[in-house]
């Protein structure tokens, strides 16, 4: 049991000594963690004190962009609100009559087109209809000349049935 005991004894020291070791480094990394975490607190308050700053700046300009674009904005709808009655009546007279000229132009310029438009289909009616009716009579005297081709003419029909 000596060697036995020996062994075990070896077992437990080694077990200590592997904990002692792992306590010392995990104690190193604590050690480090909060070195760096401090450092990061450090570096983040002087970083905060010139990030405030310039944040302020930054609201200060906007502010003062936006006031100045208001004060243009009031100054031209003063402008435009003083501008008088007769101005904003005269444009819309001038709308007005431009827009019943140019509906009187439509007017005249869909009646003309309206009226040459039947004219010229009038004009194709009448030359399709003469088309239609001398297609007919020629087919009709070509058929007349072919009855007569293969039964003869109404002369030779009528002779021979008296």
């Amino acid at each position: 049991m000596g060697k036995l005991t020996d062994d075990m004894a070896q077992l437990r020291s080694n077990i200590d000594i592997t904990r002692e070791s792992r306590l010392s480094e995990q104690n190193a990394r604590i050690f480090n963690v909060r070195s760096q975490i401090s450092d990061f607190t450090a570096t983040r308050a002087s970083n905060g004190f010139q990030d405030a700053s310039a944040r302020a700046a930054f609201v200060r300009n906007n502010a003062n962009d936006i006031n100045s674009l208001l004060n243009a904005f009031n100054s031209f709808h003063q402008a435009m609100g003083k501008q008088g009655r007769e101005e904003r009546t005269a444009f819309v007279n001038s709308v007005s009559k431009n827009t019943l000229d140019l509906l009187n132009s439509f007017n005249v310029e869909h009646k003309n087109m309206a009226e040459q438009s039947a004219k010229e289909r009038l004009d194709f009616i009448t030359e399709n209809s003469r088309s239609v009716t001398a297609f007919i009579n020629n087919a009709s005297q070509d058929r007349a000349g072919a009855h007569a081709v293969f039964f003869g003419t109404n002369k030779k029909k009528k002779a021979l049935l008296a």
